[in-house]
């Protein structure tokens, strides 16, 4: 099984992603994490792929225990020629989820049936979120904050830093869950 591990990776890095094996066991969940959605991100509500509108923190928590690994995806943009980093953020963050994503089918294809994977930041494939019904379902996903993922000690678990309020340098953090 490790090969296959090996050749995510590697794939990955050929996608521009880089991309670090965890046990899903070390991925910490934890309540607090979802308050930021709650109470902080402009999105809540908004989409179907953030909370209220996906599932609980705790039932979350069931269902990660079901997995035994993960990749942690990390794309790095160098923003430092950007004049305005909160104008340019969602499409950042949707070029880097089209590429963890192609990583999940890529993944699926190798045998990895339940490949999921959870994206950097909220939904943006449409301008306005059709709440009654995603008319892109194929693409929805939620971020690992939505469920509870504390990425900062995710990536201190991994030997990384997550570094916030960096202009000249915006990361882009996925989580692809393995089984």
């Amino acid at each position: 099984m490790l090969g296959k591990f090996e050749d995510l990776i590697e794939k990955a890095s050929e996608m521009g992603l880089k991309a670090y094996f965890v046990d899903a066991g070390d991925i910490p969940v934890e309540n607090r994490i979802a308050l930021k959605c709650a109470y902080g991100c402009r999105s809540y509500g908004k989409r179907l792929s953030c909370p209220p509108h996906i599932i609980t923190v705790e039932d979350f928590r069931k269902i990660i225990g079901e997995y035994s690994s993960a990749l942690l995806l990390i794309d790095e943009r160098d923003t430092s020629q950007i004049p305005d980093i909160q104008e340019a953020w969602g499409e950042i963050r949707k070029d880097s989820f089209h590429k963890m994503l192609e990583l999940e089918y890529e993944a699926f294809r190798e045998g990895f049936t339940f490949a999921h994977l959870l994206r950097p930041g909220s939904c943006n494939e449409c301008d306005t979120c059709n709440l009654k019904k995603c008319i892109k379902p194929e693409l929805r996903r939620f971020a690992p904050e939505a469920v509870g993922i504390n990425l900062q000690k995710a990536m201190e678990k991994a030997g990384l830093v997550l570094e916030f309020c960096k202009p000249e340098k915006t990361t882009c953090v996925g989580v692809l869950l393995l089984e």
